[in-house]
């Protein structure tokens, strides 16, 4: 108990911290919104109007705190160019990037579960060489150049899947696709490395002395030590999801948070900005605490060398 709460707290110093350095880089970097709503030539004292609506003419202090005190009432301000409360537009965003990423780590999990075993078992054979092939062209082939390659192909020549949009599952396969590939070499090399190493341990040998049968061996105790590393990889991958969660949005045009983040990004509007960088964290960081409980439940040693 004292481990979870130990990584809960270590969890809610995290999302503090990108909340505040967030909330500092917008005020220094990000310029006037007003001066975006009212365009060129608007007066001056229009714009000092619409910095009153929108809160930036307190001092910077006072709308750090009103930030923080609205973010723990679950309020994130309302949105400078819709006019609308943040929350309203990042949910469903943010449940259209969970969908997308989801499918994306589930598949690519089974196929590097799937891949890399079977590729540690029989090294030499033609699924172990498309695994290797399959890894290269993952790890080397840019994101963006690889979903440009995908609506090429299957959307504009051979008219399979639509280009972009959410409107039907036909419109998450290129997408989920080229996230996928993107994020399955490292999953699968880990894997693979995994069960290589626990191959080689005397335990397998054991067991083998012992008459069991190789598939017994293999998934239930080679995989499950092998996973361990692979578990930890997940959850580090979950920054690179995110963040190819977005690219892919922007190149299918997929309503999650990467179209948000960039409209929001165009009009200097404060809170939806905010509001992104603080869901994307807590998602990432909420993950990542999953991920190392359920480390705790396959792996106990590691709970009781935390709680030592």
């Amino acid at each position: 108990m004292r481990y979870v709460l130990s990584r809960i707290g270590q969890a809610a110093i995290v999302v503090c911290v990108i909340s505040v350095g967030a909330f500092f880089a917008l005020r220094l970097t990000a310029g006037d919104p007003a001066r975006i709503r009212g365009q060129v030539f608007t007066q001056e004292s229009v714009l000092q109007s619409y910095r009153e609506q929108f809160g930036t003419d307190k001092p910077i202090i006072v709308q750090l705190f009103n930030t923080i005190g609205g973010m723990f009432r679950g309020d994130f301000g309302t949105s400078f160019r819709y006019e609308v409360p943040v929350l309203d537009i990042l949910l469903p965003a943010l449940g259209n990037t969970l969908l997308l990423g989801g499918i994306a780590l589930a598949i690519s999990f089974v196929l590097a579960t799937v891949l890399g075993t079977l590729s540690a078992r029989y090294p030499t054979s033609l699924i172990a060489r498309f695994s290797s092939l399959l890894a290269i062209v993952g790890q080397s082939a840019p994101l963006f150049w690889v979903s440009l390659l995908l609506i090429s192909l299957f959307a504009m020549n051979l008219g399979w899947f639509p280009p972009g949009g959410l409107d039907s599952w036909k419109s998450l396969v290129l997408p989920v696709t080229a996230l996928t590939l993107s994020i399955l070499p490292s999953q699968m090399r880990v894997l693979i490395s995994g069960v290589r190493k626990e191959l080689g341990e005397d335990y397998v040998r054991s067991a083998r002395a012992f008459g069991l049968s190789e598939s017994k061996i293999g998934f239930v105790y080679v995989y499950r030590n092998a996973v361990l590393p692979l578990m930890t990889v997940i959850g580090v991958d979950m920054g690179t999801v995110l963040g190819g969660v977005i690219v892919a949005e922007m190149v299918f045009n997929y309503p999650g948070l990467g179209s948000v983040a960039l409209n929001a990004m165009n009009a200097r509007d404060y809170p939806l900005i905010q509001g992104v960088t603080i869901i994307a964290a807590v998602t990432f960081v909420l993950i990542n605490l999953i991920v190392d409980l359920l480390y705790t439940v396959v792996n106990p040693r590691v709970r009781l060398g935390k709680a030592a």
